[in-house]
This record gives C-alpha cells, sequence and structure tokens, in this order.
C-alpha cells in the first residue's frame, strides 16, 4: 500500500519481493491508497488468504509524503511525515475473527489531491504561485482542502464507528484500545468525544511523528506496545480515514508480543542508477 512509489512501472511490491528475497510462488501488487489503506490493505490480504488458501500474507504500507509537499505551503507542510510498515498475517484453524467495513465518497476525490504528475496531466504548471487558499504549491505537490476534509472526519467516522459496533454485536467497552489514523490531534480529539470514548483508550502519536499516511495506524499500535515485555492479546479497533474520499475499521485481537518497537533511520536501499540501466 503506498502513494509514493518507487518508479511508476513496475509496482514497488515488486521490487521489493527482489530485496526480500521472496519465493516466486506469490502475489506481489501495489495498491495506491493513503489515509485509509491499511484497513483495506488488512480487507485484500484477508480476502486473498481465504480464496487462495495461502497460509501467510505481508502486509507492507509505507510513503515519504514529505517529497510532494511543498515548503512553503502552511496548510500542510507541518503535519506530514515519512514512514513504512509490515505486518505478518497467518491463517490458524481456532484463530479470532478480523472483522473489517470499508467505505469511499469519490465525489469529494478532490478534496486530497496532487494534480498533476500522472497521466491524465502530465505536463501541470511545475512553477510554484499562490493558489486561492494563499499558499504557494505547484501542481506537483499536495493540495487538501482542510475544511472539507475536517468535515468528513468529524461526521462520517463517527457514524461508521457507531454502525460498525451494531453491525458486530459489540459496544466502545468491548475493545481494550482504538488506534485511529493519525490525521491531526484536533481530529482525534472530536471522533472521541463524538464516539464517547475513553480518552486513554484512544492512542495519539501524531504529536511526535506526525501525519505518516497509510503507515500512521500501525505505528502508532508499535508506539504504544513496541517496547513492552512479557505482554498480554488487546483487542484493538483500528479505523483509517482520509483520501479518496475513503474510510474503514477493521477489529482484531493482536497479541503483544508480536508487536516491535519503532525503528528510526536516515538509511535507504540504494537502487540503480540512471546510467546503470542505460549500460
Amino acid at each position: 500500500m503506498t502513494q509514493t512509489p518507487d518508479y511508476r512501472v513496475p509496482a514497488t511490491a515488486c521490487v521489493l519481493h527482489k530485496r526480500l528475497g521472496l519465493w516466486k510462488d506469490c502475489l506481489a501488487f501495489d495498491v495506491n491508497l493513503g489515509c485509509s489503506g491499511y484497513v483495506y490493505g488488512m480487507q485484500i490480504v484477508c480476502s486473498l488468504l481465504k480464496s487462495t488458501g495461502c497460509k501467510y500474507g505481508l502486509l507492507l504500507a509505507g510513503d515519504t509524503s514529505s517529497k510532494g509537499i511543498a515548503p512553503e505551503d502552511q496548510s500542510v507542510t507541518m503535519l506530514f511525515g515519512d514512514g513504512g510498515s509490515a505486518t505478518l498475517l497467518e491463517t490458524q484453524k481456532n484463530a479470532e475473527y478480523i472483522h473489517i467495513a470499508c467505505r469511499t465518497d469519490g465525489s469529494k476525490y478532490k478534496a486530497i489531491i496532487m494534480p498533476s504528475g500522472c497521466f491524465r496531466n502530465i505536463d501541470g504548471e511545475r512553477q510554484r504561485s499562490v493558489w486561492a487558499d494563499g499558499n504557494k504549491r505547484s501542481d506537483y505537490d499536495l493540495y487538501m482542502n482542510g475544511v472539507d476534509v475536517f468535515a468528513f472526519s468529524i461526521s462520517e467516522v463517527p457514524v461508521m464507528i457507531k454502525d460498525f459496533l451494531k453491525t458486530q454485536g459489540t459496544d466502545k467497552d468491548t475493545y481494550d484500545d482504538y488506534f485511529f489514523h493519525q490525521a491531526n490531534c484536533y481530529i482525534l480529539k472530536q471522533i472521541t468525544k463524538k464516539c464517547r470514548l475513553i480518552k486513554d483508550k484512544v492512542a495519539i502519536s501524531m504529536d511526535r511523528y506526525g501525519n505518516i499516511s497509510v503507515t500512521s495506524i500501525p505505528l502508532t499500535i508499535c508506539d504504544k506496545y513496541g517496547n513492552e515485555i512479557g505482554g498480554k492479546k488487546r483487542n484493538l479497533l483500528t479505523c483509517g480515514f482520509g483520501i479518496g474520499l475513503s474510510w474503514g475499521i477493521a477489529s482484531f485481537e493482536l497479541d503483544q508480543n508480536d508487536i516491535y518497537p519503532i525503528l528510526e533511520t536516515d538509511e535507504y536501499y540504494e537502487c540503480e542508477t540512471n546510467k546503470e540501466w542505460r549500460g
């Protein structure tokens, strides 16, 4: 799951397949989705495991969102961070179910958009200029309509959470912790308030790591439990929401011993240069 692939083609999943030294007998493909991508990714992996009979599925979610941000754009320049995560799913006969629900409203796709750079508008304006909202950016930089995103987040997300609890026959006290997409702290507070959740159950990493796009949910899980020793199983509810616009919820049981600490690094994988490809 990524919105910032290494190349337009091939899929970054195939590049990672090579780097990880995986067997040929597996599926590898990309899905372009950000904020809600972790939940959508869980849905895809679970569906594939069930339909193919495979035992393992590896969900890799990561973005380098900062590369698509205009430095002068005050609406987003201090908001986003870069990160990646790996989640290994295994099928077991007596395991607890993973419950997932996803929604989409494509009528608002322009609320978060990078207008140029792909094949619909490949020759956009590269020179940065001041837009109607007073921020300076080019057609190749990320644009976010903060008002529309905020209104969507505090209206649609709480409604879906309540619908999900009703459908599953659970209530807010069923879950040990809530892990939401780290859009911004104010949105998280509003969702917590509207759903009448206990504040201590709603984990926040935004204040230290920023909005890490598709990685924000697994990063927040690792931030809370990755350094604990001798943990126990936790019943979690996760919720991703944003770009698309899209949103989704996944609830599952997770053993704290299977959660690893966050690694912070400036290192990156050295790749071939254009000169090397050309021979």
